[in-house]
């Protein structure tokens, strides 16, 4: 038996359910007693939690690759790859390169000289559409 089980079968007693019949128990039964039903509901309320491993850098940039998108998808930036970006763009080196080159989607790009203020919201919102023009979703 699993423990998703077994805490099922405790929540079914907990309110007072047969869990094999499905009936209420009488008056009179073990699992109507008030420390019976407090006892049930706290094993309930205590029930070990299972805490998701972190993944390293590594495991996300692979997870991020199997699922087809670019290596550093939804990771944080590193200092020298905002510098990086931004020398680019300021170099007039195409938003598709550098995406390429930092493993990053091109909106992520964008995004990045948004809120670092190297453009504008009506440059990033129209650079934004072209992109997604490109891919075909507009």
């Amino acid at each position: 038996m699993d423990q998703e089980k077994a805490y099922l079968i405790i929540d079914t007693l907990a309110n007072g359910i047969d869990p094999v019949t499905g009936e209420c128990f009488p008056e009179n039964s073990p699992y109507n007693h008030p420390d019976v039903i407090r006892a049930l509901f706290y094993l309930l309320r205590n029930q070990p939690t299972h805490k998701k491993q972190k993944k390293s850098l590594e495991e996300k940039q692979q997870e991020n690759v199997a699922k087809g998108l670019p290596k550093n998808y939804g990771l944080p930036w590193s200092d020298e790859a905002i510098e990086y970006v931004i020398s680019q763009y300021n170099a007039n080196i195409a938003i598709d390169c550098i995406a390429q080159e930092v493993a990053r989607k091109p909106s992520s790009i964008i995004g990045l000289l948004k809120k670092k203020e190297v453009i504008t919201e009506e440059q990033a919102f129209s650079m934004g559409l072209r992109y997604q023009t490109k891919a075909g979703r507009g």
